[in-house]
């Protein structure tokens, strides 16, 4: 993985506290966007954590080079700002998680670890705005009620757990299922409720489904695709 981040204290501190962990290897730092996209260039690392603000090519302009060029198989927008336009131009640009600077070791740990697995994650805080901002995952106009209440319990705990970033094999493992059938269960859950993937369910989860009964997977992160290999 590599880091970009034009803080030279925030930098050097985020490799060494991820240098402790045996299943991570940051193969790289920059400063500046215009040398995130070279670092990238040189190490096609599979996770980029970026920084937003940074002295001339700012790091959503860096970000989206990276990706619309596959240097890096996932962004990580590692920022202090939660401002809501960020949040929206990281989401459409197609970064993999957007994470507040304040966040302990340990969950930007679980966080990159989750993001390899194709979760996106993001801060707690983050999550809250992004139920409010986004527009409908839906075609129609309003939020597709009707169809939710189609939803049986169980598969209420399907999208719940989707929302809060499971990856099949953990949903399977909460609720005692095979993951052929949690498989089965979020197909019909994306064409009872209209949406095009994973990303959108997660989302509409976290802004519209109270917990339902037995659902009680905790963590911050939302699911979106699948992928695997190291950082």
């Amino acid at each position: 993985m590599a880091i970009a981040d034009d803080q030279h204290l925030v930098r050097d501190g985020i490799a060494s506290v991820l240098a402790l962990y045996e299943d991570l290897d940051v193969v790289g730092t920059a400063a500046r966007g215009s040398e995130a996209i070279t670092l990238a260039r040189q190490k096609r690392p599979q996770v980029f954590l970026m920084d937003i603000r940074m002295p001339g090519m700012e790091g959503l302009t860096a970000a989206a080079t990276i990706l619309s060029e596959g240097l890096a198989s996932h962004v990580v927008m590692l920022t202090t700002f939660d401002d809501e336009e960020y949040v929206i131009r990281a989401i459409r640009l197609g970064a993999s998680g957007y994470l507040l600077k304040d966040l302990p070791p340990e969950e930007l740990h679980q966080a990159i670890l989750a993001v390899r697995r194709g979760v996106f994650w993001a801060s707690r805080e983050v999550m809250g705005k992004m139920g409010r901002i986004l527009p409908d995952p839906r075609t129609g106009p309003g939020p597709p009620r009707p169809e939710l209440q189609q939803l049986s319990l169980r598969e209420r705990q399907v999208l719940h757990l989707v929302g809060r970033g499971a990856t099949n094999g953990e949903i399977a493992k909460e609720l005692s299922l095979t993951e052929g059938t949690v498989k089965n269960y979020v197909s019909t859950l994306l064409d009872t409720l209209g949406f095009r993937d994973r990303v959108q369910a997660a989302l509409f989860a976290a802004s519209h489904l109270e917990d339902p009964p037995g659902a009680s997977l905790t963590g911050t992160s939302r699911a979106t695709r699948e992928s695997s290999g190291p950082a």
